[in-house]
């Protein structure tokens, strides 16, 4: 219910895009949940509101947009904090030609690890969880310079985010619809910000509260990604959501990330395909089991094999995230990735480099080692190279990674990908005159086939980059 608070304050909150040099940012259109859940607490509060989003927007945010804020909100990550300085100047300068007084607030991961590195380009830099301090902050109730959250332990409590406040998000007609429904991870991979940012405890909402936001989603297009960390932390609770969704007959196509040791419960990703689940994302990171060992990924080569048998055994398809150039790694770590990928019948493949993300063991290792490369942020996105590697260069471990991705998003899979999906559409069309099946998608063809221009294309507008590697 709203209140009266004051309704003449007009609230923008802003998620800045990354350079064009990062593939993520040209096709991936999801918004983070922080800014919605906060617009839509503001908004309930009384404030005028709106959510800009340059990725789903597919440009940069005017400075009209800009100058119509009383007070300018932006969520970044490490690789997109450059933009959201350059986002909080240009606001200044707007307010300021309006004859207008601005203040201006950050938030985020980058923010968060980092308050000094933001602090010159904001008048509050916001560290940690926003939801518990975020009207005292609008209010002007908080005065500090950096404002430090706490942790929200019922997450109940929270709204159920209001997607409307996204500016051009009703106009996407293959709207990703995120959901989470837990924070913390009991996990302490030494590459990973998620416990630095939300701890190490395990945080989760009700089956019932889960249940009551994916019913939002019953009548609209698209699909629901549920954004966990890991989905499975907690498998009671895992398996009691998929109940309600059963029980509920819930019939959106969803996905989520989960780790190896869920296939550990055959019977849950069993249920998790009856409840709708059609893809899972999992960070397999390696092949090198002494480069799990040195991530403290707190599982093997054998673990991933199993997931690949029990979420196929499922008619589930698997997004298999790898990290490259971890220090055990040689040169030799880009075709074992590539042989392996082959070996599982992997569906979807997502090669990083390694990152130095701020507020990661890995980062301050790197850092008191010497072997950062650079500051630039807008870097350190996981498709370039930024530290100096121990058993490669720089170079070697980016044209590596390029490899990779050429070696699985080629021609010759697309077509034998496409071959398959027809063979398994003809076997669902002669099970479905007996039983209700769903016919396979063509999804991961056309992904394979689109995707060798899509690094083609990378390579292109990186070239800069790729030759700055050459030299270091």
């Amino acid at each position: 219910m709203k209140t009266n608070r004051d309704r003449n304050k007009r609230v923008v909150f802003v998620e800045p895009s990354n350079t064009s040099q990062n593939i993520f940012a040209k096709y991936m259109h999801i918004p983070l949940l922080g800014p919605v859940y906060l617009a839509t607490i503001a908004e309930n509060a009384g404030y005028e509101v709106e959510v800009l989003n340059e990725n789903i927007l597919g440009r940069s945010v005017s400075k009209q947009e800009l100058s119509s804020a009383d007070i300018l909100c932006i969520t970044s990550l490490t690789s997109t904090i450059t933009r959201g300085k350059e986002l909080g100047r240009e606001y200044r300068e707007a307010r300021a030609e309006s004859g207008l007084p601005s203040r201006s607030i950050v938030g985020g991961i980058h923010a968060s690890m980092l308050p000094e590195d933001v602090q010159v380009d904001f008048d509050q830099v916001a560290v940690g969880e926003g939801e518990n301090i975020l009207l005292d902050l609008l209010d002007g109730k908080l005065t500090d310079k950096i404002v430090y959250g706490t942790p929200l332990e019922d997450l109940d409590s929270l709204p159920i985010p209001d997607y409307s406040l996204v500016k051009g998000w009703d106009r996407r007609t293959k709207r990703v619809w995120p959901v989470m429904t837990s924070r913390g991870c009991p996990f302490d991979c030494d590459f990973c910000s998620v416990t630095e940012m939300f701890g190490r405890g395990y945080r989760a909402q009700s089956p019932e509260r889960v249940m009551a936001e994916l019913e939002n989603f019953r009548d609209r297009r698209g699909f629901v990604f549920i954004v966990d960390d890991n989905f499975a932390v907690n498998m009671k609770r895992s398996e009691k959501i998929l109940d309600l969704m059963l029980d509920k007959n819930f019939d959106r196509p969803w996905s989520t990330q989960l780790r190896t040791d869920a296939t550990r419960n055959p019977e849950l990703i069993n249920k998790m395909k009856r409840a709708g689940c059609y893809n899972v994302y999992i960070g397999f990171e390696s092949v090198n089991p002494e480069s799990l060992e040195r991530m403290k990924k707190s599982q093997s080569v054998a673990d991933i094999r199993r997931a690949m048998t029990v979420f196929h055994g499922n008619d589930i398809k698997v997004h298999g995230m790898f990290i490259l150039g971890n220090d055990p790694d040689t040169t030799d770590v880009f075709k074992m990735t590539s042989q392996f990928c082959r070996d599982i019948n992997l569906d979807f493949a997502q090669y990083s480099i390694l990152t130095p993300l701020p507020g990661t063991a890995f980062y301050r290792r790197i850092l008191d080692e010497g072997r950062l490369l650079h500051t630039k942020w807008e870097f350190f996105d996981g498709m370039h190279t930024v530290f100096k590697p121990k058993n490669m260069t720089p170079d070697q471990l980016q044209r590596g990674m390029i490899e990779c991705f050429g070696d699985f998003y080629s021609y010759g899979n697309a077509t034998i990908e496409a071959l398959n999906t027809v063979l398994a559409t003809g076997t669902a069309l002669v099970r479905r005159i007996f039983t209700e099946t769903r016919l396979p998608s063509f999804r991961a063809p056309a992904i394979k086939l689109a995707a060798p221009g899509v690094v083609r294309k990378w390579i292109q507008e990186n070239r800069s980059y790729l030759n700055y590697l050459k030299k270091t």
